[in-house]
Formats: structure tokens, sequence, C-alpha cells
């Protein structure tokens, strides 16, 4: 920091370590009491306040580019957020410190604290000026989908809707609000508008190119027969889905089958069917996983269990060769449910916990809470002791307390 600032600061520091103002723990200083802290904060007026914040932020800021330290990079980005956007005055600094909380706030995703992440994707959002979808395009469309992400995964729905709007107004293309369109399509499915999100769903799908009609035993028989011509090693060795406009499209084939499962579920499965021959004709993405489990559920309830468990685990292992974090929780507890009729049920206890973790992992939390639920049927089914259920039941419901699920 010395070195940041061009400033000997260690003389002052001891200065009133002589003076009993702060202690050194080993090589750092602190406060002797708190109430010193306190005092010495607020004797500073508010405005010079946040000019220190925000220069020790800048510095701070510097040695966290150049050491490339994540513990740096949260602190610095701390002291730029106290000092507030009120207090910049160069232009250029205000869109450095927005891409600042928008590196701090991908770096808090990566360790799923989504809390966090939206708090600096927020203030990232608030530093930057006017005009800046004129001069800062990129970082203000990734700010926006980024902080809608994280608002859905904490609940919070009318603040994924404002930014929807926002970038549905200023969006330089159709494409470009892809990706925030299909995070709102999953808050409406979150919070039970069903209708208007698979009316949503269905608009874009037609937007691109895709439209569930036909026959659902034709596309059945389609389906086999374009599947037949695969073994489940040359299924799992298909191309890797790299178009981002595809990807966008099997995501919402994905969320659009949840719609249809619980306002129209005889039209649900042609949604699965197109999600897999998707995958067949231009390649396999982490929601081709989704796409074979369905398929294999679907399988599994005209009767044919065999394949259907055999689609389920292609399904399991496409996800894990592929590392499809944001897919797992899905397919398990899907997959579960067929996987139930061949393997021992007390076996689905661990595939459960499994789901559940990758769900909170990702910030899926209505997906780890079902898949929390299911572990608590299979523990009763499987003969768990009560007291441990009951536990169990317990913990789930604080859990979902405390995600407003």
């Amino acid at each position: 920091l010395e070195r940041a600032l061009q400033k000997n600061i260690r003389d002052d520091l001891d200065v009133a370590v002589m003076k009993g103002l702060l202690d050194i723990i080993g090589n750092q200083y602190r406060f002797s009491h708190d109430r010193i802290q306190e005092a010495t904060y607020n004797m500073m007026e508010d405005g010079v306040r946040r000019l220190f914040h925000f220069t020790y932020g800048l510095s701070l800021a510097s040695l966290s580019i150049e050491e490339g330290c994540d513990g740096s990079l949260f602190i610095a980005v701390n002291q730029l957020n106290l000092g507030g956007p009120a207090i910049v005055q160069d232009p250029s600094q205000s869109f450095t410190v927005a891409g600042m909380n928008l590196r701090a706030g991908k770096k808090a995703m990566e360790m799923s604290d989504f809390k966090t992440a939206l708090s600096y994707l927020n203030h990232g959002i608030s530093f930057l000026r006017e005009h800046h979808w004129g001069e800062h395009y990129d970082l203000s469309l990734e700010l926006f989908e980024l902080a809608a992400k994280c608002a859905l995964s904490n609940g919070d729905h009318k603040r994924v809707s404002l930014l929807f709007e926002q970038v549905s107004e200023v969006a330089h293309s159709f494409e470009d609000k892809l990706e925030i369109t299909y995070t709102y399509v999953r808050s409406l499915l979150t919070s039970s508008c069903l209708g208007e999100a698979l009316t949503k769903g269905l608009y874009v799908l037609s937007e691109l190119g895709i439209v569930l009609s036909g026959d659902l035993d034709a596309l059945l028989v389609e389906t086999k027969s374009m599947l037949a011509e695969h073994s489940d090693e040359q299924l799992l060795s298909l191309p890797v889905m790299t178009d981002r406009t595809k990807l966008m499209a099997m995501k919402f084939l994905s969320r659009t089958q949840t719609c249809l499962l619980h306002t129209k579920p005889e039209f649900q499965p042609k949604a699965t069917l197109h999600m897999v021959q998707y995958s067949l004709r231009h390649g396999v993405s982490g929601l081709s996983s989704v796409g074979f489990v369905l398929y294999g559920s679907f399988l599994a309830c005209l009767g044919d269990i065999p394949a259907g468990y055999r689609y389920v685990k292609i399904a399991i292992r496409l996800a894990e060769k592929l590392n499809a974090r944001s897919s797992m929780c899905e397919v398990l507890t899907l997959g579960s449910q067929v996987m139930g009729y061949v393997e021992p049920l007390q076996s689905m206890n661990d595939v459960m916990v499994r789901s559940h973790e990758y769900g909170l992992a990702v910030g899926s939390i209505s997906n780890a809470m079902l898949s929390r639920g299911m572990n608590i049927v299979c523990a009763f089914w499987s003969g768990k002791h009560l007291s441990l259920v009951k536990s169990t039941v317990d913990d789930t419901l604080r859990l979902m307390s405390s995600h407003s699920t």
C-alpha cells in the first residue's frame, strides 16, 4: 500500500501505537479499542472520509491487478464502494471502478456467494455514468446480465424485472437480449407466473426458428431413428456446441419444457424431443444432458424402463464429461426418479445430497430445494430412522426460509 500511495504511512502508525491508539499484532496494526476506531472515523467529514476510502481503494486496486490477489481485489473494491460514485471526478475512473466491481462480482459468483456478488454488481451499475450504454455497452450489458442472475439466486424478482426492462430498451440486437430474457423467464417460473413465462419462452424459440408443433408420435419415431445411429460412446463423443445463439436456444427449450410440464403437460415431451434432436444436429452442451435425462424419463413413463435408465446414465456421464455444474442438479434430480426403479432406493439418498450441493453451488435454489425434498422422501421409504428424517425436514424448512423459497 505504501508503494502504491508513494507515501510512508508506517511512521504515522507507529506514533499511534506509542500513544496507545493502535496495537501491533504480528505484522498487523489494529485499533486498541472499537470505540477509538469509531470516534476516529466519525471525526472525519463525510466527503473527506469518502475521498480517503476511494483513494485507498484505487491504490489497493492497482496492487490487486499487479499481484493477481483476490483478497486484495475484494478489499480494494469494498473501499471504492465506500467512497461511492459521487466522489469520482474523472469520468474514466467511474468505468474503471464499475469494471472492478464486475471482476469482484464474478469472483464472488465462483465462490457461490451470490448475495455478495449481487452487491458488487449493483455497485458496479451505480458507478456507470450517463450515456454508459453508448460509451461502454459491453461492460454495461455484462453487469446487468450478471446482476439479474444473482438477483434471481437471491429471490429478488423485482430487481430481475427492472434489469430486464432496461436491457430490453437499449440492447443493440435480439441476440443481446437473450441472456437476460432467459434469466427473466426463470424468474417468472420461480415466482409461479407460468403463463407469462411460457408465452415469452415460445416467442423467443419462434424467433430462433424453433416451433413446437407436429405430431408427438411422429416426433418420437424420428428421434428414436436419429438416436439409433449412435452408440452410447458416440453420443458422449458428439462435437461440443459452441454457437452462442444455439446454446441460448437450448436454454429456452429447457425452461419451456418446464413451463409446459406445469401448464400443458401433454405438450412437454415435444420440447424434450426437440432438445435431443437439436443436440444431435448441432452438438452437445451442458443442457443436452438435461434433454437426455428428460428423454429417459419420458421413455420410462411409456413403460420402457431399461431404455429410460440407459439415457439417464448417458445424461449423467455427459454432464460429468462437460463439467456441466449448472445442469448437474437438474440431471440428478430428474434421473433419480428413473434410477430408483433399477438401483437400490438407499443409493438415491446420496444422489439427492449430491444434487442439492450442486444446486446451491450454482445458485439454482429451486432445484436445490426440490432435490432436498426428494432426499427426504427417499430417506423415509428406504427405512432411515424417523428421528433422522425429521431432523432433515427441519433443516430443509430452515434452509427454504432463508432463501425465501
